[in-house]
């Protein structure tokens, strides 16, 4: 009698949906860097137009608002409001508070340099002799009271490659240990549900394989189909996982401390969150 031997299903779509829709969750973390991104430029970019407008004081408080809001600025983001806020203060005739933003900025980027086409050549030699100062004030103690941001380095990058070797350690290195807990705990109970899975199916394959009557290679082709596909899903979860893990580490926001020195010996420190 000769009986035909069937082989598992391949898996269904429904799994890869699954798998593609939480690979793609992934990427976009729960809240959008790019909204706040450009919520953040258009804000900034309002002292400018008020500065361009001869509006000085708008330009002052709308400044400052920014800078006390809490929010997290690239070095760019910063020497934009400083510049604008030191050139608003002396136009209005306060050459101590344009110094202080000055000086500030100066902190941000020690090299910078004021453009001539746009700004007056009495507010360049201002900033000169502000400039030539600056090396030695830093190292004088008390003086002028500014800002000097301390730029504290970016865990996200180190986190992914991380969490690319090992689902769940980038999250750890964010100090985010209850994400990596869960990623971490989900994806290597989902790999040791591939592996138990996978010595399962290879039994019942070798069983269908050696069943000789119709019955018994009915109830072994079930048995081997059932883990065949319990295997296929652990595997596409493990995978799943591992992508949300990796996602997680590079893209998610994560509490980082922000340091802004102040010249009396004191640190400023606020806890803000990063995109």
């Amino acid at each position: 009698m000769n009986l035909t031997r069937f082989q598992p299903a391949p898996p269904s779509a429904g799994l890869f949906s699954i798998f593609f829709l939480t690979f793609t969750f992934s990427l976009f973390p729960f809240s959008s860097p790019a909204l706040q991104a450009q919520s953040s430029t258009a804000d900034i970019l309002q002292v400018k137009f008020f500065y361009d407008a001869v509006e000085f004081e708008k330009a002052i408080s709308t400044g400052r608002e920014i800078l006390s809001s809490g929010q997290t600025f690239a070095p760019d983001e910063l020497l934009f409001l400083h510049r604008y806020l030191a050139l608003s203060y002396y136009n209005i005739g306060q050459v101590d508070s344009a110094r202080t933003h000055f000086l500030s900025l100066l902190s941000v980027d020690p090299g910078y340099e004021l453009d001539p086409v746009t700004v007056s050549p009495k507010i360049i030699d201002f900033f000169k002799d502000i400039k030539k100062d600056y090396q030695a004030l830093a190292g004088s103690g008390p003086g002028p009271a500014y800002t000097r941001y301390v730029f504290v380095e970016d865990l996200r990058p180190g986190a992914a490659w991380r969490s690319m070797i090992l689902p769940g350690w980038g999250q750890f290195y964010k100090h985010q240990k209850t994400r990596g807990y869960l990623l971490g705990g989900a994806f290597w109970g989902s790999l040791l549900g591939t592996g138990i899975s996978l010595l399962q199916e290879s039994a019942a394959r070798d069983k269908y394989l050696e069943s000789s009557t119709p019955e018994e290679i009915e109830r072994a082709y079930s048995d081997y189909d059932r883990w065949h596909k319990t295997r296929q899903a652990f595997t596409i979860a493990s995978a799943a996982l591992w992508a949300a893990a990796v996602g997680d580490a590079l893209w998610s926001p994560y509490s980082r401390a922000s340091l802004a020195a102040r010249p009396e010996g004191g640190v400023l420190l606020t806890l803000q969150i990063q995109f």
